[in-house]
């Protein structure tokens, strides 16, 4: 008999007691470490840049001229920190710092931004299959996850391209998805024939048809149209 696949479920935490194997004390615990050992290791150098400023005219300003990146309300970071993926996904973790939960995946458009960089959106957007809690500067979605539909990047879970492209679709607005769709494609990262196809097989999902429309449409006009 044919079983559906089970849905995304985050590692599970180290083993406590006399089954733990003891951490080495070069092995840093603390910003990232809810999303594995792996991630808090390469998120020490984010973490130790990040930079907390009231926002204020001149805190604006200085994200204007690019001389900082928010990440999060007042949470802020140097641009020349964020030269790839890896850096982008674990700098929003370390943003997040004790919020930050073994279950959050970094979704829509957060994770496009994680793939494409450029600004981050506000707010930040995590998928997760636990019950949500209130984060300021943060949008937290229910979803269950297949695991093809999750990938890890340093450590940290980031939704698929594909799956980023079906959630922009269904939940953000023409002016974040058409941009970030254009983009996904242009670089590569993504089929429109497969998103379309994910699309089809989410009929009786609310949101799904109205998407399929939307692919359609978007796609066949420029990205930076109205």
């Amino acid at each position: 008999m044919h079983r559906p696949p089970s849905s995304w479920t985050p590692p599970r935490r180290p083993a406590t007691g006399r089954d733990a194997a003891v951490p080495s004390p070069s092995v840093p615990i603390g910003l990232c470490a809810a999303w594995s050992r792996h991630a808090a290791e390469l998120a020490v150098p984010l973490g130790a840049a990040l930079e907390r400023w009231e926002e204020t005219p001149t805190t604006r300003q200085m994200v204007a001229d690019g001389l900082l990146v928010r990440l999060l309300p007042g949470i802020h970071i140097p641009p020349d920190m964020l030269d790839g993926a890896v850096p982008r996904v674990l700098a929003l973790g370390c943003a997040l710092g004790e919020r930050l939960q073994a279950h959050h995946v970094v979704a829509g458009p957060s994770a496009a931004w994680v793939i494409l960089g450029g600004t981050p959106p506000s707010p930040a957007e995590l998928l997760s299959p636990a019950h949500r809690g209130e984060i300021a500067g943060v949008h937290q979605r229910y979803s269950r996850l297949l695991p093809r539909e999750v990938e890890t990047l340093g450590g940290a879970p980031v939704t698929t391209p594909e799956r980023t492209a079906m959630d922009l679709l269904r939940f953000a607005p023409d002016g974040v998805a058409r941009p970030a769709l254009h983009r996904l494609v242009d670089a590569g990262h993504l089929a429109p024939e497969a998103v379309a196809r994910r699309l089809d097989g989410l009929r009786r999902h609310p949101g799904a048809r109205a998407a399929r429309r939307r692919l359609e449409r978007m796609l066949a006009a420029p990205a930076g149209a109205a």
